[in-house]
């Protein structure tokens, strides 16, 4: 006796392969054909794998290639909010602070990443104190923060040569006692880890959420109804 094979199975998996043949001829929504391995399957994109962590990346592009357009602050604010471990973000959200001319704010991000330890930040730091454009000119801080960057563990750990310009200024205006002020400072110094006290709107807070995208059918199960349907499944 032969049994018929109920409908609704046979509905599920023409409807799972039609998803399967409609993901395969589908493009890529920035443009072009999705990119396929050695073995034929959809390698997902790293916007994909990882979009959080593109979207900080590029914010973070945007912001070091000068735009400080109200988006990518509002972004880099969000970023800059959830504390340790964003001391890029901040660094960046300074800088396009003081590029708006918003000195005081843009030096206290600048501050906070570089308590932190962030490389950058403190460099800038060196920068601004040596200068006195932006704050109050002095040798001492200026000495303190370019001592910790140009000795900043991470960059000796990547093999990083430091920028050494600060350091020649600042070899012929300090004075025996400032240089010894400064060398106490980096001495004691620890790194110091910013939390936020207050909370962000709910309008910049959504900037830096990023939402999972939806994903195609799992073509691994497909082709694993495909052999089963195969093998000989009719009574």
């Amino acid at each position: 006796m032969k049994f018929v094979r109920p409908a609704f199975r046979t509905l599920t998996l023409a409807s799972i392969c039609l998803g399967a043949l409609a993901l395969a001829s589908c493009s890529n929504p920035t443009g072009g054909a999705l990119r396929r391995d050695t073995n034929g399957n959809l390698v997902p994109t790293l916007e994909e794998r990882d979009p959080a962590g593109t979207l900080y990346a590029n914010t973070l592009a945007k912001a070091d290639g000068g735009d400080c357009s109200p988006e990518t602050l509002s972004t880099l604010t969000c970023f800059a909010y959830r504390g340790h471990g964003y001391e890029g973000a901040q660094t960046s959200l300074g800088q396009c602070l003081l590029r708006d001319k918003k000195n005081e704010v843009g030096v206290l991000w600048l501050k906070r990443a570089a308590d932190a330890g962030w490389p950058d930040a403190q460099k800038a730091l060196a920068h601004i104190y040596l200068e006195g454009k932006i704050a109050q000119q002095n040798n001492v801080e200026a000495a303190t923060w370019n001592a910790l960057y140009v000795r900043n563990p991470s960059l000796l750990s990547l093999g990083v040569r430091p920028e050494g310009n600060v350091t020649d200024e600042l070899r012929a205006l300090l004075s025996t006692e400032e240089r010894a002020a400064a060398e106490r400072r980096f001495s004691a110094w620890a790194p110091k880890y910013w939390q936020p006290s207050d909370k962000l709107s709910a309008e910049t807070a959504a900037t830096c959420r990023v939402r999972m995208k939806s994903r195609g059918p799992d073509m691994d199960a497909v082709n694993s109804m495909l052999k089963s349907n195969n093998g000989g499944d009719t009574y």
